[in-house]
């Protein structure tokens, strides 16, 4: 019955702790894509052309660079403030899922411990 329960709890801990990560990844993702390429393309590129540093490429740049094999520039111009403001909004959404994932990978690694501990005070046919 034990054992059952423990790997049980230790699938438990490995799918919070999957589903963690890949928030986590996800999170970056949309850091660059929503929050930090409006700062590069709308703040810090302009004042650094403003204090007289050559044209500096873009965010918008490199992914009409990266995406141009399959989409038109004009297309990709059209939708890119889109695209960043909904990567900011989720940046956001992912920021707090990370937040409740980690608690919930760090409550299922309290749960495995806690059985472990218990089965190996022999209370439940564990080894003294």
């Amino acid at each position: 019955m034990i054992p059952d329960e423990l790997n049980k709890r230790k699938r438990r801990y490995n799918a919070q702790w999957k589903a963690y990560s890949i928030i986590k990844r996800m999170r970056w993702i949309t850091l660059v894509l929503g929050p930090v390429a409006i700062v590069w393309d709308n703040v810090i590129v302009p004042l650094l052309i403003q204090f007289g540093a050559p044209e500096i490429v873009t965010m918008e740049d490199v992914a009409q660079a990266l995406m141009s094999r399959w989409i038109p520039a004009e297309k990709i111009e059209q939708y890119w403030p889109h695209l960043n403001n909904v990567c900011t909004a989720l940046f956001i959404v992912f920021l707090l899922w990370t937040m409740q994932k980690k608690r919930a990978a760090k409550a299922a690694a309290r749960d495995v411990v806690e059985l472990e501990d218990r089965m190996s005070m022999g209370g439940f046919g564990g080894v003294p």
